[in-house]
């Protein structure tokens, strides 16, 4: 019979959420608190080469400007790797790790 009693204690103390032991005693809930969300930080990127400067904004606007006349989505860009040459007075491009191309600065 007393083992009857110890499980009914325990599905009740189950039941309200307090252990069987110390049923008096409560702990506090806390509030959960929400992360804290970051700040981006904002970053501008210039290449400046005899007398000329083209910011990384306008490579990529070009980079997506060849990449939709062939046809392709913007939304399809997962990646753009650029590579700068400005003796060649060039930007090589990587988009989505397969499509390349080049474009004069």
């Amino acid at each position: 019979m007393a083992r009857k009693a110890v499980r009914a204690e325990e599905k009740k103390a189950a039941a309200t959420g307090s252990p069987a032991e110390g049923a008096g005693k409560e702990a506090p809930k806390k509030a959960a608190k929400a992360p804290a969300k970051k700040a981006e930080i904002k970053t501008s990127v210039c290449v400046q080469y005899l007398g000329k400067e083209i910011y990384e904004k306008d490579m990529i606007a070009l980079v997506k400007k060849a990449w939709t006349a062939k046809k392709n989505r913007i939304s399809d860009i997962r990646s753009i790797e650029l590579y700068i040459k400005p003796e060649d007075h060039a930007v090589y491009y990587v988009v989505n790790g397969d499509f390349t191309g080049s474009l004069e600065l």
